[in-house]
Order: C-alpha cells, then structure tokens, then sequence
C-alpha cells in the first residue's frame, strides 16, 4: 500500500482544521465528568483506565476527520464511508447488513448481532481499505482481530483486493507481526488535556458541522456486497461436511480456501453432536447434567486446529472444553455471546444424522494432525 503515504497533519496530530467538529460527536461523559471533578492533576488521571479509553475515543475521532480531509485530496480514493455527524441517514433498525450502529460505528450485522466493527473504510478502483485505530502501545490483540476482519470483507467483497490501514502511536510495539496486507502509520501521542476538558465539559462554543463536499462520500447503504448470513451459512457448512461418500465427515471440504476464511469469522465450524456416554468416555470427571454436547472444530491459532466440545447443560449454561494429552481446559461462555447464539441456532438442525460416535472422533483428530 506504498500510494498511501501518512500525510503531516495525522503524524503531528495537527487538528486546527477539524477541532470544531469534534465537539459534534456523541461522548459518553458522565463517568469522565465525576473523576476529572475529584482528580485534578494529569499524571493522576492517567492511571485510570477510564481516562484512557475517552483520550482514545477522541484520538479516534481526529483520526477520523484528518482522513477526511485526506481523501478529499487523495484522488486514488473513490469512495469514502461516512460516520458519526456526517451521516446523512442510519440504518439502526436494520437487522443485517453493512450499517452506522447506535455508537455512530460502521458495523456489518447479521441477524441483529454485531459481526465485525470498523473504524472507517474507503476504496480505491481496486481495494477496499478498511482501517484500525488504537492508542495502545500492545498491538498484540488488535492484530489479532485483523483476521476477521479481513475474512469478512474477502466475502463481502470478492472483487475488491482487501487492505488495512492501522494507524497507531509513536512507541507502539509489535509492528512487524501485522499481516502484509496491513499499513503501519504512526502518529503522536494524544496529549491535549486541554481539549479533552473542553470535550467533557462542553467549555468550547459550538460551531456549525464542517462538511466536506464530494460525490466520493458515501453512506454504508450506498456500497453494493455480497450478502453474508452468519447462521444460514453456520448450517450451510454443517450440511455440506455430511456430503463424503465414504467418510462421514468431510475433511477436504473443511479445508478449503473459503472455508479458511470462515474459520478466520466463525473461529469455529460445527461438525455434529456426541452423545453423553461417549462424551464421559473421553472426560469421565466431567460431572455436570448434560443436554447436549456440540463438537466442533476450532482454529487453535495461526497454524493449527483441534477437537473442541460445546456441553449445553441441563441449568441452560454453555461449557466450552478442550481435551489436550496433557490438559484440559474448561471454560464459562457467555449467555448473550456469539456461541450461545450458535448453539441455540444448531441445536434445532442436529438430528441424529450428525452424531458422531468415539470411533469418528478419533479418526477426525487423526486427519487433523495432517492439516
């Protein structure tokens, strides 16, 4: 992405052109208000996580309305999503879809649940450039979050090379593990307490939205996609792992190349259920009521994959397990997350032609070791 060069006023965090506009964005100040009111010195204030995520939150933002002005001169950048103030319309009510949610974010929902969040995103004639904002110095986690978001977009977007921008601070850490189809730029530390003041108590008069016009700014529901349906496509998957004509899972078809990338959304794809006999042969100290035990196959990390059980249990809540040689780790899910909703979802289709019994399990986790 050597076309996209950092231009001065993001590096130095130049904001005169775009201060009055960040008085226009919607901030959760309530909490900020009370420490600043109690805690007077800066330095005290920066040991508060809360100070930090707001010094965030409005990093983002100058961010945000620097690559504005950027794109209006950029004249590779075809198309520009906008957000927060600038939208002219939101789609809150819909339920699926590339959208601005209630917090003003350009999100894609499927089933009325967050898929993948953005903190903007523009094209070119050729790319689709998504980008990552943070103030961290640690990247280790927003590096990891970058693989869904790029497998996402790969469906969306099947015509379009994908590409990310992350834009940083000086000092960040971890920058050589980004992918190559990452953009590192590095900008100063965001320092102004002052603005900051003047954003949670509203001390900064109030000017009319400056708005840059041109027919490359566009709203989320002018962009053309492919359409992406997370559970439909749960049980599409599910389906088509029964389709071998001699196995009864299908390993070729979960290896496939668009099977990499739903790995990279999903983290993991439903194979069947086991039932509880055959369970407790595996883990004969597990001793909790069982409903039903989900099995799936869960991308580990980058370069493996493994068995990992989903037990429902009679009390509604959601065990995850992972059966390793020498451990085996047990772990609460979410009732309102993603796994819970996968399960609720599956439970309806697994008859008993997607149990799988001890011998398959064994064969599975063979073939598994190949990949």
């Amino acid at each position: 992405m050597n076309e996209f060069i950092i231009p001065d006023d993001i590096q130095n965090l130049n904001i005169e052109k775009i201060k009055s506009n960040l008085f226009h964005y919607k901030y959760s100040s309530k909490s900020i208000k009370k420490l600043m009111k109690t805690t007077h010195s800066k330095e005290e204030l920066e040991d508060f996580s809360i100070y930090n995520s707001f010094k965030g939150e409005i990093y983002e933002n100058i961010i945000y309305e620097l690559l504005l002005l950027y794109a209006n001169l950029n004249t590779d950048i075809t198309k520009f999503i906008l957000k927060g103030p600038h939208q002219f319309n939101n789609n809150l009510f819909f339920k699926h879809g590339l959208m601005i949610d209630k917090s003003s974010q350009i999100v894609y929902k499927s089933a009325y649940k967050d898929i993948s969040e953005f903190d903007a995103m523009f094209f070119t004639k050729t790319s689709l450039v998504f980008v990552e904002m943070s103030t961290s110095k640690k990247t280790a986690s927003l590096n990891k979050r970058l693989a869904k978001k790029y497998a996402l977009l790969t469906i969306l977007f099947p015509h379009f090379e994908i590409k990310a921008l992350i834009i940083l601070t000086k000092g960040s850490v971890g920058l050589r593990s980004f992918p190559s189809y990452a953009t590192i730029w590095l900008s100063c530390d965001f320092t102004d307490h002052k603005l900051l003041e003047e954003i949670v108590f509203s001390k900064y008069k109030q000017e009319a939205l400056k708005q840059v016009k041109d027919k490359k700014y566009i709203q989320t529901n002018d962009i053309s996609y492919t359409r992406f349906s997370y559970f439909q496509n749960l049980e599409y998957i599910l389906q088509q792992t029964r389709k071998h004509k001699l196995h009864k899972i299908d390993i070729n078809f979960l290896q496939s190349s668009i099977n990499k990338l739903y790995f990279d959304i999903y983290t993991k794809l439903y194979i069947g259920y086991i039932c509880s006999e055959d369970f407790l042969l595996l883990l004969p100290s597990f001793n909790e009521k069982i409903f039903k035990i989900f099995v799936s196959i869960e991308k580990i990390n980058k370069g493996s994959y493994d068995l990992v059980y989903y037990a429902k249990l009679e009390n509604n809540k959601l065990k995850r397990i992972h059966i390793q040689k020498d451990s085996i780790k047990i772990k609460d899910k979410d009732m309102d997350g993603f796994t819970n909703a996968e399960v609720r979802f599956l439970k309806f289709i697994m008859d008993e032609n997607f149990l799988i019994n001890i011998k398959d399990i064994n064969l599975i986790k063979k073939l598994l070791k190949k990949w």
